[in-house]
């Protein structure tokens, strides 16, 4: 037997449905295990469509919370910007969507077995700081190749 799961009654999870996540409760209500199990599904089916390049249709870009997901935590981690503009790396952009996958599938995972990750942090708060040695990293690279 397969776990199986419509996905047209789970509704839909958009960059809006996230950005009022963020108003009302603030940036944390965004990490997977603040999110709830409707949500956490929609965005890692979300995940799974940026990485596989699964084309969007014209109707579908803005309304999916994936990216803009992936770029406001990004940002939280020390991303490179201005109150105006925000600039990451495809090669960072890339491996944040990949971590962010995992994360959100581990989390299923986790609600499924009903089992809790053996991590020193919640798996939020250890994402977060993953990202942010993430983003730390790029900003080293990016300045040791300017500096050759």
């Amino acid at each position: 037997m397969m776990l199986r799961l419509e996905k047209s009654t789970l509704g839909n999870f958009g960059a809006h449905d996230m950005m009022d996540l963020v108003r009302s409760r603030g940036w944390e209500a965004v990490l997977p295990d603040a999110l709830d199990d409707k949500q956490l599904l929609l965005v890692s089916d979300q995940f799974r469509d940026l990485l596989s390049g699964v084309a969007w249709s014209g109707d579908q870009d803005p309304a999916r919370a994936a990216l803009p997901l992936t770029l406001l935590l990004l940002a939280k981690a020390g991303g490179k910007g201005s109150d105006d503009s925000f600039e990451v790396g495809m090669d960072t952009l890339q491996a944040a969507l990949c971590l962010l996958n995992t994360a959100v599938d581990r989390e299923i995972v986790n609600r499924m077995l009903h089992r809790s990750d053996p991590l020193p942090l919640p798996l939020g708060k250890d994402l977060l700081q993953t990202l942010v040695l993430l983003v730390r990293d790029a900003k080293e690279n990016a300045e040791s190749a300017c500096s050759t």
